[in-house]
């Protein structure tokens, strides 16, 4: 198992994993290709793309690997597709004139992504800055999603507080169950590596972002800076859990990484630089 028990929705998948080595690693690609899916819609129903495309979805599997034991879901891995539902919901809905309904269905799924890994909750502050930056100010459009968070929670709560309070455990949702000789026993050269790339990466990335932004319409712009408060949420999200226990769960980066890393690669004016990224991360 990668993880102990801790949310009460993780607690099946936890059961399921601890049967079979076979059957963990069968529901761990099965989990992960329903991610990628569910990566790919997203990004594409909220357009925070010029155009159309699937390449989050082929970077997601790539840099969740990345880590080790990346591709075996724990609490933060399930809790993720879950996430961008909710945000899908929120974002989705920025045009209507009244959207009470959709910022209590935000608010709902990310209660159920707290389910799964507790500090998801903190994601509602995302939902107030796309509020911030696409609409006026309206103090019942704010308090929907952190009710609607409020009574998830709740009833969570309720449920497995009559089944078995001991379903009910926040901290060790924050545990990855992955021992520190696993990152001790990696060759320093493959750090020096993997950092490299990713600095070139993060600059590339800087870059294009910005040139994306700067001829965006108003409506897009208001999209894409939504996008990067929830790209700077989920990074406070990964700082805390490596400030908790020195690790952090390879979906917190794997999920906003696979989004910003197909800016560069989508705009790349050689297509051999875009595929010598992928080779690269592949290797």
């Amino acid at each position: 198992p990668v993880a102990p028990e801790g949310m009460p929705l993780y607690a099946p998948v936890h059961e399921l994993l601890s049967l079979s080595p076979w059957l963990t690693a069968g529901l761990g690609l099965l989990l992960v290709t329903g991610l990628c899916l569910r990566l790919d819609r997203f990004a594409n129903d909220t357009a925070i793309f010029e155009r159309r495309n699937h390449l989050p979805a082929l970077l997601l599997p790539v840099l969740l690997a990345l880590s080790p034991q990346g591709l075996l879901p724990d609490p933060a891995f399930m809790g993720g597709w879950i996430v961008l539902w909710a945000m899908s919901r929120a974002w989705g809905s920025m045009d209507r004139m009244v959207m009470l309904s959709p910022l209590f269905d935000a608010g709902l799924l990310l209660g159920l992504a707290a389910l799964f890994y507790l500090p998801f909750a903190f994601l509602v502050v995302t939902v107030w800055a796309s509020l911030a930056v696409n609409r006026p100010f309206h103090w019942r459009e704010y308090a929907m999603p952190l009710f609607g968070l409020a009574v998830m929670l709740f009833l969570g709560w309720g449920a497995t507080h009559f089944i078995d309070p001991r379903l009910w455990d926040p901290v060790a949702s924050l545990h990855s169950g992955i021992a520190r000789d696993v990152f001790a026993s990696m060759h320093w050269l493959y750090h020096v590596l993997f950092l490299g790339l990713l600095m070139i990466l993060a600059v590339c990335v800087a870059l294009v972002i910005a040139k994306v932004y700067s001829r965006s319409v108003m409506r897009e712009k208001n999209i894409r800076a939504s996008f990067l408060a929830f790209v700077l949420a989920m990074g406070l999200l990964a700082l805390f859990a490596w400030w908790l226990e020195g690790h952090v769960p390879p979906a917190l980066l794997a999920i906003p990484g696979a989004l910003l890393l197909a800016y560069p690669f989508l705009h790349a004016r050689r297509s051999a630089w875009a595929e010598a990224g992928i080779w690269s991360l592949l290797l």
